[in-house]
């Protein structure tokens, strides 16, 4: 977990500079990243109807590593707009695998009872990772750059030479993590399914509405984020500046991660998610007037009370959803709407930055997270009681 994650320290922050300093435009950047995004989804629901066929993740990790390495250690040798959206489609697709199967591979270790705890506890070490990596790599562009020089190829290849080597070690230990197999589990009297927890799951019923609200909040959140160190540079920050900013975001996720999965397990998935819903849009707003880095810096802090909360909960909440032989399939299902909401959010915030601005493409953005946000809190219910884990352990 912790190296999964750490990757997206140097992915987040500088592939869309890399892309800019390679010659593409704010749109091509946006559709680059959605075809990339795109394509990966056509194979994610087939790893997890196979995943959770085979019942064994450790294969297919291993695999989805080193084909991410290789991909976006392609990176220094393309420099057009079609050779990054294959390179792209093959990392992303990678990334997405890891991530989903991670979360499965957590759900078994930890159950229903204490899933958000357990899921947080390995998930905060994820973020760990994620600050370590992005500020290495700030520091390694920043010292290799000379004073004042605009962010070049040059200037972010060696990100891209050295970064890759993270997936190659995820690799590794893909083959030797614990990858508990599914209890048997008959099916029941009216053709329900059970697992060892409690029984019949309405796993359809649940699982569809979050599915859309979580697709328009990765829409909107991670759409404007993909341009989000374009607006910083626009501002004058340097590289160290953009990897701070985005490691201080993290190091505020990793406090609320650390909390939030016990809060979820004894008061309920909706109530701490609505959180995340709520704030992610006045989010998107509070960027809008930035004068400098430093604003940018201080508003990037409220990622904590974002991902912190949503990417630990979104995936106990799917885990609650599914049993134990549909939870790969349900876990692929989460990383194929968040993935389309990054195929797609991305473009649209190019086409919109490209002819309106940064600044109308972030209230344009925080709009649709306000529609996520509604839908949630009146449309998506409770996967299961709320108290259950103190219960249990009283």
């Amino acid at each position: 977990m912790f190296l999964i994650t750490a990757s997206f320290g140097f992915l987040q922050p500088f592939v869309p500079l890399y892309w800019e300093a390679s010659g593409l435009s704010r749109a091509q950047i946006g559709i680059v990243g959605g075809i990339g995004s795109g394509a990966a989804l056509l194979v994610q629901p087939l790893m997890g109807r196979l995943s959770d066929h085979l019942d064994s993740r450790r294969l297919l990790m291993a695999l989805a590593a080193i084909t991410a390495a290789g991909a976006y250690f392609s990176f220094q040798w393309v420099a057009n707009a079609a050779a990054f959206a294959v390179l792209t489609a093959v990392g992303v697709n990678g990334t997405i695998y890891l991530n989903a199967a991670a979360g499965v591979v957590c759900g078994r270790l930890g159950g229903r009872l204490r899933g958000g705890a357990t899921y947080a506890a390995y998930r905060v070490w994820g973020s760990v990772g994620y600050i370590v990596v992005a500020l290495l790599a700030g520091w390694l562009i920043n010292n290799g750059a000379k004073a004042g020089e605009a962010m070049t190829r040059q200037t972010l290849m060696d990100v891209f030479r050295w970064g890759p080597l993270i997936f190659v070690a995820v690799a590794g230990l893909a083959l030797i993590i614990p990858d508990p197999r599914a209890p048997e589990c008959p099916v029941l009297a009216g053709g329900g399914t059970c697992d060892s927890t409690d029984g019949p799951r309405r796993n359809g019923a649940l699982l569809k509405p979050f599915l859309v609200c979580f697709f328009l909040y990765q829409f909107a959140l991670y759409g404007a984020s993909a341009y989000l160190s374009l607006y910083m540079k626009a501002l004058g920050a340097s590289p160290l500046w953009i990897t701070a900013t985005f490691a201080s975001g993290v190091v505020c996720e990793v406090l609320v991660m650390s909390r939030i999965g016990r809060l979820s397990d004894l008061h309920g998935r909706k109530p701490v998610l609505a959180v995340a819903f709520v704030l992610m849009p006045i989010r998107l707003l509070c960027y809008i007037p930035a004068t400098g880095p430093l604003w940018v810096l201080f508003v990037q802090l409220l990622h904590g009370l974002n991902f912190g909360i949503m990417g630990a909960i979104a995936v106990a909440y799917v885990n609650d959803v599914a049993d134990d032989r549909t939870r790969g399939a349900a876990q692929a299902a989460l990383a194929s709407a968040g993935g389309l909401a990054v195929a797609i959010g991305p473009a649209v915030c190019g086409l919109i930055a490209q002819r309106y601005g940064l600044g109308w493409m972030f209230a344009a953005m925080s709009l649709v997270g306000w529609i996520g946000a509604i839908l949630f809190i009146f449309g998506v219910r409770e996967p299961w009681r709320p108290g259950a884990a103190q219960t249990s352990r009283a």
